[in-house]
């Protein structure tokens, strides 16, 4: 009989307005949850629950060797940069390189 009466109290305790509000408060504290203001309006909070990917994600793509290995070797290059200088040589002796600044079709007009 106890037991009846002690869970009838308790319903009778949750249906009052202020202890709801108190549970409810509690609650929202100690699962970290914001309070629901109006179900009409987007809070955001969904967004903001999930967890940073911005460290991850800068982690992915590791730092390029040739920025470190330029630090430490003065006049390094990579095979893409010594392949562009080569062809631009070859391409200036054939006289087919890009012209001089201030040397180009626009400049022989005036």
């Amino acid at each position: 009989m106890a037991s009846s009466s002690s869970s009838s109290a308790m319903k009778l305790l949750l249906r009052s307005d202020k202890p709801r509000r108190v549970i409810q408060a509690l609650r929202l504290d100690i699962f970290g949850e914001l309070p629901n203001l109006d179900n009409s309006r987007r809070s955001g909070t969904k967004i903001l629950k999930q967890a940073h990917t911005g460290p991850y994600l800068a982690r992915y793509y590791p730092d390029p060797i040739a920025n470190s290995a330029r630090k430490a070797t003065p006049g390094y290059k990579t095979e893409l940069e010594e392949r562009r200088e080569r062809k631009a040589l070859v391409m200036r002796r054939r006289g087919k390189g890009a012209p001089k600044k201030g040397a180009g079709k626009r400049q022989q007009r005036k």
